[in-house]
């Protein structure tokens, strides 16, 4: 079996571009072909580059898909990758290798083993239980080596946070600074609170034109899940999708409770409420988006793409059979 790394950015093709202008044409890198007969095969670089990158063409293909397969830009014969796999029942493609899901696990295109509580950090596997390994945004920490107790540890983007930094946190971003005296978070950036206020994310002059005002200084910034407490994390929480915010309150539709020790997840009202007393500390939320959230904290979790994901790791991580 040929595997190849599916992740990668794809490069702009420089060459110009024929004009497939006769019926039932379609456009393959620089050739014209009958999508009713053949098919274009297309590198599709994610993340990570392929190992194979330089051997293979980054020019798509037209290919036969009657005798031939496609995989990741690369052509081979039908016939010869169906007796491969024949003969090895139950492989599958991590990166260029091939892999069996029933004892190993692929983290961006490296096999592992799985042993025990598995679980991937980038590339790296590590045990999501052992609380002397920190996956920080696919970067991988080892406590114990960094001489860190693992209860204080927290990231900051694929960072391990030290106790003299400050991580300013917004939607799409983490960023650290060495902490200062009369600054503070507003959404990702680290403010002087002598000559900006910060309310809601949004920054605006502590003193207008001919006008006094009284500033009372406010930090936002949006929380991080991984950065929570075992008990926090592990006991009771909601998790919905923003609707809509006010000076006072946030509406979250399609709202769930879950509890990881006990790995429950309970469907609540259609729509909840979230009282916000003090509406300028509540970060910048993006309608449409899933956020966790337990009191009038809200969380996000900058480690996975998917609510499906991050609840995953909360129950791998929390619950004990």
């Amino acid at each position: 079996m040929c595997c190849v790394n599916e992740s990668g950015v794809q490069q702009p093709k420089t060459t110009p571009q024929p004009s497939c202008t006769e019926p039932n044409t379609g456009l393959c890198g620089s050739s014209c072909y009958n999508p009713s007969y053949f098919r274009c095969c297309e590198r599709n670089q994610g993340k990570s580059q392929s190992p194979l990158a330089g051997q293979l063409d980054d020019a798509s293909t037209v290919y036969n898909p009657r005798t031939h397969v496609c995989w990741d830009g690369f052509v081979s014969e039908w016939t010869s990758w169906i007796e491969q796999s024949d003969a090895s029942p139950g492989q599958h493609c991590c990166g260029t290798e091939v892999y069996y899901p029933h004892k190993e696990i692929c983290c961006d295109g490296q096999r592992h083993d799985k042993k025990g509580n598995a679980h991937c950090c980038g590339g790296e596997a590590y045990d999501i239980k052992d609380p002397q390994m920190k996956c920080c945004a696919g970067k991988l920490h080892n406590l114990t080596l960094l001489g860190r107790p693992g209860h204080d540890a927290q990231c900051c983007g694929s960072i391990l946070q030290s106790s003299q930094d400050v991580c300013c946190s917004s939607e799409d971003k983490e960023v650290l600074y060495a902490a200062k005296t009369g600054f503070l978070c507003c959404s990702h950036l680290y403010y002087n609170t002598s000559l900006w206020s910060c309310c809601a994310g949004m920054l605006s002059p502590v003193h207008k034109a001919g006008q006094h005002q009284n500033v009372t200084i406010k930090e936002s910034r949006l929380l991080s899940l991984n950065d929570l407490s075992e008990s926090s994390l592990c006991n009771a929480m909601q998790i919905g999708t923003m609707e809509s915010v006010s000076p006072c309150s946030i509406v979250f539709s399609n709202v769930l409770k879950i509890h990881g020790r006990k790995a429950s997840v309970k469907h609540l009202d259609s729509l909840h409420i979230l009282q916000t007393p003090d509406h300028c500390s509540i970060p910048k939320l993006i309608p449409g988006n899933s956020y966790f959230f337990n009191g009038d904290k809200v969380f996000t979790d900058y480690n996975h793409n998917s609510v499906l994901q991050s609840l995953f790791f909360i129950f791998s991580k929390c619950y004990s059979p």
